[in-house]
């Protein structure tokens, strides 16, 4: 579909990294599997950055158009903190209270297709790494090798 093809295009353009591509690639496949359908529920909103409210509400209708991230720590810390409560149970958090790269079972909600699914945390993460700095490019770094994962 149009919009699978589209933000396949704009986030590949980005050209991110192998992680970031492999995950976009990953995707695309999750999409296929679910017949292209779009959940009538998304991922959860606990702690989920401000920015992707924002963007939900006033920005979607354009990709190009990213929200304002005012502060990239706070933006870094919300993320990893949305992206940790979404995690299904049997992946432990570290110390830092962040997911650990173990473990198997089932991914839930993780695999919700669409377009208010997996991808508003690759979106997420695009909009992340345009503002990231020298700051958060290690959290962003790790963010894209955990998603990936």
């Amino acid at each position: 579909p149009g919009w699978v093809r589209e933000a396949y295009n704009y986030m590949e353009a980005k050209k991110f990294g192998d992680d970031f591509t492999c995950t976009i690639e990953w995707w695309t496949i999750i999409e296929r599997q679910h017949g292209w359908k779009t959940s009538t529920k998304g991922l959860g909103t606990e702690h989920r950055p401000p920015e992707v409210s924002h963007w939900l509400r006033v920005l979607r209708r354009n990709l190009h158009r990213s929200p304002p991230i005012a502060s990239e720590s706070a933006y870094s810390a919300a993320w990893w903190r949305w992206w940790s409560g979404l995690q299904p149970s049997w992946r432990m958090p570290d110390g830092d209270g962040r997911p650990v790269a173990c473990g198997d079972g089932a991914w839930g909600d993780l695999r919700s297709p669409g377009k208010n699914g997996l991808l508003m945390v690759l979106l997420s993460l695009v909009w992340w790494r345009d503002a990231a700095t020298d700051a958060t490019m290690q959290d962003w770094s790790a963010a894209a090798a955990d998603v990936r994962w």
